[in-house]
This record gives C-alpha cells, sequence and structure tokens, in this order.
C-alpha cells in the first residue's frame, strides 16, 4: 500500500515527467525530425517484408488503400501514458501508385496496475475506402470510430479477414512492460508536421487524395520499396 503524501508525490512527479518527456522529444517538430519519420517507415517497411515468421502477406498490402507506420513510447507506474507519431500514405487505386506521405501523431493517458516502459513499431494496413475517409478527420478513435483487427499471416491471410474490418495493425514492442490498464486514445493528423515538412499551407487532402504536392526526394525510397514488394511474385 503506498503511504500518503511521500509516495504519491514521487508517483505525481514521475508522471509529469513522462508526460513532459513525450511532449517535448516525441512531438519536437523540424523538418529534420520529420524527415527521420520517413526514415523510420523505411526500416519499418523492411522489417514487416523481410520476417520470416512475421511478414506481412503481400496481397493484403496489394489490397489496402492506404497504410500508416508509427512509432509509440508507453510508460507510468500506477497512471500511465503513451505518445507516438508516423506518416500516412494512400493508394490510387486506378494506377497502383502511392501518394506523398503525411503526418499523423498519437497521444494516449491511461490508468490502471503498470509499470515499465515499452517502445512499440506498429504498421497499419487501411483496408478500405470508409476507413481511409473515417482517418482523413482531424482526430479517429481507433476500435471506437474505426473497426480494427490484428494483422493475419501466412499464405491464407486474405480469407481470414472479417467483413467490414477498416484497419488491420501489425506491430512489435520493446522493453519492458507489465500490467493491466484501461486506456483511451485516438490519432490524429498532424497539420504542423506536414506545414513545416511542405513548407506550405496544405490539407491532408490535398496530400493522400488530391495529390496536389509532389513526391518529395526524402520520401522516393520508401514508395519505391511499397512498389517493388507489391511486384513480388510467390
Amino acid at each position: 500500500m503506498f503511504k500518503p503524501g511521500g509516495e504519491m508525490k514521487k508517483i505525481t512527479v514521475f508522471v509529469i515527467c513522462l508526460l513532459f518527456f513525450i511532449s517535448s522529444n516525441l512531438f519536437a517538430l523540424s523538418k529534420e525530425s520529420l524527415v527521420e519519420r520517413i526514415k523510420m517507415a523505411e526500416k519499418l517497411l523492411d522489417d514487416f517484408t523481410t520476417a520470416p515468421d512475421r511478414q506481412i502477406p503481400q496481397e493484403l498490402i496489394n489490397q489496402a488503400e492506404g497504410i500508416i507506420f508509427m512509432k509509440q513510447y508507453k510508460g507510468g507506474f500506477v497512471l500511465g501514458a503513451k505518445g507516438g507519431n508516423g506518416i500516412i500514405l494512400a493508394k490510387d487505386r486506378n494506377t497502383g501508385k502511392w501518394s506523398a506521405p503525411a503526418f499523423v501523431s498519437n497521444v494516449e493517458g491511461s490508468f490502471g496496475f503498470q509499470a515499465g516502459g515499452q517502445s512499440i513499431e506498429t504498421i497499419v494496413l487501411i483496408m478500405n475506402k470508409e476507413g481511409l475517409d473515417m482517418l482523413l478527420k482531424s482526430r479517429v478513435k481507433i476500435g471506437v470510430d474505426i473497426s480494427a483487427a490484428a494483422g493475419p499471416y501466412g499464405r491464407d491471410a486474405a480469407a481470414q479477414l472479417g467483413a467490414g474490418v477498416g484497419l488491420l495493425i501489425y506491430s512489435r514492442a520493446k522493453g519492458l512492460y507489465a500490467g493491466a490498464s484501461i486506456e483511451g486514445g485516438f490519432l490524429a493528423i498532424d497539420e504542423e508536421a506536414n506545414q513545416i515538412f511542405y513548407g506550405k499551407d496544405v490539407k491532408v487532402r490535398d496530400i493522400l487524395i488530391r495529390r496536389t504536392v509532389k513526391i518529395p526526394e526524402e520520401a522516393k525510397t520508401l514508395i519505391q520499396k511499397l512498389e517493388n514488394y507489391a511486384q513480388i511474385t510467390e
């Protein structure tokens, strides 16, 4: 049992420090930090498409309307917090070409018995147009505003999909995290990051749907890797 005063003060200070770390480090914005998000996405794509036992099925990437790459950090003691950021790209169903990247962020708070810290890397496949349209709103609760499921593996992965699933989530965790908690949070379009990266006030639909911005040099390698993986024949 926690003693009143000293122990609770330590917990409060810990949580404040954690929240300060998330806000000051994860969401510090500069052109360089945003380029690092794209490089992070390249590495995640390499890792999740080459792992022999945990390879995202090629056919699901081919079917996807879009893709999100995220890196999150989670930690806490009794009270906890999770924050992260990443990028989103959309596919033109007529041409099969991927859009330039737009930027996204995620923040959650939690309460429950928990201890430790964790780094979570995630790829989210957007499997239908309704899901993509929902994600283009300012903020969305995954699992509430849009249906989500753990991404399947194997040759018959497409047959395992439930009807109407909007998102398929593939993730892996680093570090140690223990406990059970009740969490709530949202995924949001990072409008400020988009403006900083592209050097102008640009809306997410202009990037992903209308495609009024050119593919930046920093994203060409990532897009080429996506296209190359789609062309692999088994």
